[in-house]
């Protein structure tokens, strides 16, 4: 028999908060829409999974922790079968320490407390359920924001209609994938969107869920103020919503409404899918993870006194005198190691990629093209953060914004190669029934 619960609570921080997004410290001083964690739990005969997504900029190890603790106490879930991601909305609270802004360890622990509560409301109000899966494809919102200069450069958001534009360093993923959960008599409980696209279209200092927000918003009013809806960032470390080449700076003059545009396109698209989906009473769940180990790129020494320099010469209220002050918080913490855990979980044809980081497009493409599922959603800034940009290896030594070097951005150039290895052989295992290797 399957089963399935579902559940929102309200996350959104105390006003005068500190934002993270951004190379400077803003604090909070208002409202566009609340922020919440949200649950989905699956169980097909006692077999049970719950996927939490929060309304953050990313999730910490330590908060991830602790979710999968408490679940684990309060609930029959295994810890180790609850996935949590992050929205990586840029208009959020600050989850995770910089030289230059810090988070609040209340807030923290309050944090993980209603998340893992999350889950176990909908694990006890779970009940007999209906599941499908289906995609949709959407080119209007997302696009890639390296681009190939004139100069012979290469430059991250280089502006607007930029007349010295050559073309896009890379491609996007206009997949739109879409889960939905239906009660057994065929009403709405719940809608997982994946989409790959940056969650950084509103600015200022309101609270707002950018554009998932307004896409739970429009499903609500369409399905039904129960349902709940779980958005999951596919790998868009280098997409964004700024359309370089062709857009009008009126769209996103700040602060921006784009996100409700975007979030309404995107919701269009997935009721499209959503109302062809067929649904079944049996789905199949499965879970496993592997830890990979990865060793921290080094600045040279000429980076280590450019940021020297830059400290001298510039005002602390520049963006730059902050990428300094990180580029010696990386040089300062030195060489070393973290361990990235890549999680994988099948419900019936369907497969979830948790990756702890901002994957460059290219990687999430390429485990899509392999996978042995019929979906596999990737679900990016998963199960902690173990850097921030995840980039191809060309990536690097193209320059742009992404490679540059803070203490929360320096990973071995290989980590993106490393994933996805690691993160096919898993969805092969899943698929195959093998036993995983001994960690």
């Amino acid at each position: 028999m399957l089963l399935c619960g579902v559940s929102e609570l309200d996350i959104t921080p105390a006003l005068g908060s500190t934002m993270p997004g951004y190379f400077t410290d803003r604090k909070s001083t208002g409202v566009i829409d609340r922020l919440y964690a949200k649950a989905l739990v699956v169980d097909q005969d006692g077999s049970a999974v719950a996927f939490v997504v929060l309304d953050t900029i990313l999730v910490p190890r330590s908060v991830v922790e602790s979710i999968r603790g408490r679940v684990g106490a309060m609930t029959d879930i295994p810890p180790e079968r609850v996935m949590v991601s992050a929205t990586h909305t840029h208009t959020g609270p600050a989850v995770a320490d910089t030289t230059f802004l810090k988070s609040d360890p209340v807030y923290l622990d309050w944090l993980a407390k209603k998340a893992a509560d999350a889950v176990t409301i909908a694990y006890r109000t779970r009940r007999e359920a209906r599941i499908g899966f289906g995609t949709g494809h959407e080119t209007g919102i997302a696009f890639h924001r390296r681009f190939f200069m004139k100069d012979g450069t290469l430059r991250t958001n280089p502006g607007l209609r930029n007349p010295d534009v050559v073309r896009p360093a890379g491609p996007i993923d206009p997949e739109v994938g879409v889960i939905r959960i239906d009660d057994a008599e065929g009403r709405p409980m719940g809608v997982v969107t994946n989409y790959a696209v940056h969650t950084d279209t509103v600015g200022g200092t309101l609270y707002c869920a950018d554009f998932p927000g307004e896409l739970s918003a429009v499903l609500k009013r369409a399905l039904g103020e129960q349902t709940v809806s779980l958005f999951m960032m596919g790998a868009s470390g280098n997409i964004n919503h700024y359309d370089v080449i062709g857009g009008r700076l009126e769209d996103y003059a700040k602060p921006s409404r784009h996100y409700i545009k975007m979030g309404r396109i995107l919701a269009g698209e997935v009721l499209k899918v959503r109302e062809k989906i067929i649904t079944s009473t049996e789905a199949k769940v499965e879970e496993r993870k592997e830890t990979v180990w990865l060793r921290y790129r080094q600045p040279s020494a000429e980076q280590i006194q450019a940021a020297h320099d830059a400290i001298a010469t510039l005002p602390q209220t520049n963006a730059e005198y902050n990428f300094a002050l990180e580029l010696l918080e990386a040089a300062r913490r030195g060489e070393g190691e973290t361990e990235a855990e890549i999680q994988t979980i099948a419900v019936g044809d369907a497969a979830v990629v948790g990756l702890p980081a901002e994957m460059f497009v290219e990687f999430g493409l390429s485990i899509k093209a392999s996978s042995p599922y019929s979906l596999t959603l990737i679900n990016e800034l998963c199960n902690g953060i173990v850097g921030t940009y995840v980039c191809t290896r060309e990536s690097y030594r193209l320059g742009g914004y992404e490679p540059r070097i803070t203490s929360n951005n320096r990973l071995q150039e290989e980590t993106g190669d490393l994933f996805v290895e690691c993160a096919l052989g898993l969805l092969r295992g899943l698929r195959d029934g093998a036993e995983p290797d001994p960690q």
